[in-house]
């Protein structure tokens, strides 16, 4: 098994240190995995705290999910892991193979390859494959090998864990308030302003359009948002444009009390409050009309 190590300031080639690890997928790296992370910390601070994490989900490899969309993305994920006091980062692609190594082999890898002196588990988590599973043999694995072995203690907000899965639903249903409250931050998406069709000059709303191609991230509801962007207050169109005939998805924003040209750089756009749903107005007069009024809500989030 490779693995793909990171420290703050990038790739490097090996981990010669005692580490405290903890493994998971961490996508999002929400409030939940914040607290681990930091009982990783505070539970051994004579070691180097580690972050296993995955190139893939694991459910989307083993064919129980149809398609892989993430809450961050790979540089963004990296980031958050640092900033929730990881000292390095060991990423693993994950593969078929990967996938059939048991619980007590994936350990004494993590033991061997990274130096491995603790091990943390999420409160409900387990690892190591289904078919070859000797998940509770690891207490013994520890004592022969010399690690110590954790459960953490979950976050629990409104008396519920905080899951990925829940973050999800948030952002199904456009709740992008509950999402950053999950999150501990506003949930993002970035992308590259790219010329449009200047629709949005003729209504006296000029929009940056941004394109979302390769993002591996999960998209919010469609509709109108409050957003930030680049630190710039604004609102943001999320889905199709049917009073101009556009069918295909477009995140189109609107910066306010913004002059300058953006063409060609990536910005990040953060959801703040959903405002609307998108329709079809019978003239381009109504939509400005609209948008006036979305105007005025927007700033109420700035």
């Amino acid at each position: 098994m490779t693995f793909q190590l990171y420290d703050i300031n990038g790739p490097i080639e090996a981990i010669h240190e005692e580490t405290a690890v903890t493994v998971g997928v961490f996508d999002g790296v929400h409030l939940g995995h914040q607290h681990l992370l930091s009982q990783l910390t505070s539970f051994h601070p004579q070691l180097s705290t580690l972050a296993v994490t995955l190139t893939s989900h694991p459910s989307f490899v083993l064919g129980r999910r149809d398609s892989e969309y993430w809450l961050d993305d790979p540089e963004e994920h990296l980031k958050l892991l640092f900033e929730a006091g990881m000292k390095y980062v060991a990423v693993i692609p994950f593969t078929a193979e990967v996938a059939r190594l048991s619980a007590c082999e994936m350990a004494t890898i993590l033991y061997k390859e990274l130096n491995m002196r603790a091990l943390l588990l999420g409160y409900d988590s387990r690892f190591g494959s289904k078919q070859n599973d000797d998940f509770d043999r690891l207490p013994q694995l520890a004592t022969e090998l010399g690690f110590t072995l954790q459960r953490g203690v979950p976050f629990l907000l409104d008396g519920e864990p905080i899951s990925s899965s829940r973050i999800r639903e948030s952002l199904t249903s456009g709740a992008v308030e509950e999402t950053a409250t999950l999150l501990g931050r506003p949930y993002s998406v970035s992308g590259t302003v790219q010329h449009g069709r200047g629709v949005g000059h003729t209504l006296g709303f000029p929009t940056a359009n941004i394109s979302l191609d390769g993002t591996r991230k999960m998209l919010p509801k469609e509709g109108v948002y409050a957003v930030r962007i680049n630190g710039h207050a604004g609102m943001a169109n999320l889905g199709a444009a049917p009073t101009f005939g556009v069918e295909k998805p477009l995140l189109e924003a609107h910066l306010l009390d913004f002059h300058g040209d953006l063409y060609g750089q990536t910005v990040t756009v953060e959801f703040l409050h959903r405002l609307r749903d998108i329709v079809r107005f019978n003239t381009a007069e109504a939509l400005q009309h609209q948008l006036l009024t979305d105007l005025e809500q927007a700033k109420q989030w700035s």
